[in-house]
């Protein structure tokens, strides 16, 4: 998979650097910068500055199989690894299920507000048949997330809900 100039990696570091997404070359520094006064071993440290505290992307891009790279590394204390994911570092499902979110309408009536499934690609409410979905409670509203999911791992694809004409 080719690297895109507009993709940025995340990138973290068990107990140093929380999960964090940049451009790359600003992705590898930050791992650097916090491993750099680690104590590692000569052939760890010579390792981990050729990938990471260069500033060269490329090293990194070639290891990134399948878009990840995980790094384990022996410090006395014990072993930590470094990670680098392509994107946002979410797997398919885990971004299709942030597509979706629960939302309660404003009341109308003597309706207490229902609710809807937002769909952030399209920003309407999810919608079957031309028809707005709508249950009384949230937690429906949920149900009918996880169904989505379970479907679209199915299907192998994301998600079956339309927007109407």
């Amino acid at each position: 998979m080719a690297l895109t100039a507009d993709e940025d990696w995340t990138v973290s570091v068990d107990g140093c650097l929380e999960p964090t997404a940049l451009p790359p070359a600003a992705a590898l520094t930050a791992v650097w910068q916090a491993v750099k006064d680690l104590e590692f071993g000569d052939q760890q440290r010579a390792a981990v500055r050729m990938l990471f505290g260069t500033g060269a992307t490329e090293t990194v891009e070639a290891a990134l199989d399948g878009g990840a790279l995980d790094f384990p590394v022996t410090l006395p204390a014990g072993r930590i690894v470094i990670r680098v994911r392509r994107g946002d570092g979410r797997t398919a499902r885990q971004r299709h299920a942030a597509r979706y979110q629960p939302v309660q309408e404003p009341p109308r009536g003597r309706n207490p507000g229902l609710w809807v499934v937002m769909d952030s690609a399209t920003c309407e409410p999810v919608r079957e048949k031309g028809h707005v979905l709508r249950w009384g409670i949230e937690s429906s509203a949920w149900s009918w997330i996880g169904r989505e999911l379970a479907r679209s791992d199915y299907q192998g694809k994301a998600g079956h809900a339309r927007r109407a004409p």
